[in-house]
């Protein structure tokens, strides 16, 4: 295991004159149900702000009106619902949804329906593009995790430790005694990539390498900061080539973007959102000041 501390910002790549939204990746994020409406906005707008040149919403068919309202820039796309719930009988139209794209993010506020491991494997199963599983995409994925071995798909998921210890089997105080071990073993053992998240977040790849990011503060404590860094995620691996430094790079700018937050708002009252709109600030922002452990 090659591990080291993020203590810089990569080289972010530049935008050619002659360029078009084509040319910085089509991302399509399948989110939200009923109730967790807020998880879907946030990965949106998010993405949007790390740089994707074109971002749809796939969702519930009950939140159209939600998305549409809040999400000016991003487009719509509904899909059957049950329940408030994202339904299998959407897994063709879903297929036909992420054909064309270059990354899809699934899982933010999506729910816990037994609809949705059904529809994650046949992405698992029929999709090769850049993927990134987070939040109830994770417990969807603790049902199908034999898949990873078998999508043509480049796999990166984002679990904090208690969704790393369903993933493992392992408790949640010895991955946090060793977060950098257990990402490189899991990313190793299933050739994927993995954002895992605690107080410090490690970055791993399946040969092994490791990044650990030190940005951020306990403001970011709260429900929805998982969902802000999925969408840079999202947005990043259209933007790198290597999954890697998306991930890396994706902790240390919303890692930068909450210290920013807190010196604005203090960290009792800062919020995920607050973190969104100071994305762009976070990419040219240094990042040594921001680093506070080695």
């Amino acid at each position: 295991m090659q591990t080291k501390y993020i203590t810089e910002h990569l080289p972010f790549p530049k935008r050619s004159s002659d360029s078009n939204k084509g040319d910085y990746g089509r991302v399509g994020i399948i989110a939200g149900c009923r109730g967790m409406a807020g998880a879907g906005e946030m990965c949106t707008k998010a993405c949007l702000r790390s740089g994707a040149g074109l971002v749809t919403i796939a969702c519930a068919d009950c939140l159209v009106e939600v998305y549409e309202t809040k999400l000016t820039e991003a487009m719509v796309r509904p899909l059957q619902d049950r329940d408030g719930h994202i339904s299998a009988a959407s897994a063709g139209g879903i297929m036909e949804f992420i054909k064309d794209k270059d990354c899809v993010l699934f899982g933010p506020g999506i729910g816990r329906s037994s609809d949705i491991a059904q529809i994650l494997s046949g992405i698992l199963t029929d999709y090769s593009g850049k993927l990134v599983i987070d939040a109830d995409g994770l417990f969807a994925l603790s049902k199908v995790k034999h898949l990873l071995g078998e999508t043509q798909a480049t796999v990166l998921i984002t679990p904090h430790v208690g969704e790393m210890s369903r993933l493992t089997g392992i408790g949640i105080q010895q991955i946090k005694s060793r977060l950098a071990g257990t990402a490189s073993e899991f990313a190793s053992e299933h050739g994927i990539w993995v954002l895992l998240k605690d107080h410090v977040s490690a970055a791993a790849a399946p040969d092994g390498s490791v990044r650990l990011n030190t940005a951020g503060n306990p403001g970011m404590a709260r429900g929805g900061s998982g969902d802000v860094l999925a969408g840079v995620c999202a947005g990043f691996m259209c933007r790198f080539s290597d999954p890697l430094d998306a991930a890396s790079e994706a902790a240390l700018v919303c890692g930068i973007a909450g210290d920013l937050a807190a010196e604005i708002f203090g960290m009792e009252s800062m919020l995920p959102t607050d973190a969104i709109s100071l994305i762009g600030a976070a990419i040219s922002e240094p990042a040594a000041s921001h680093i506070r452990h080695k």
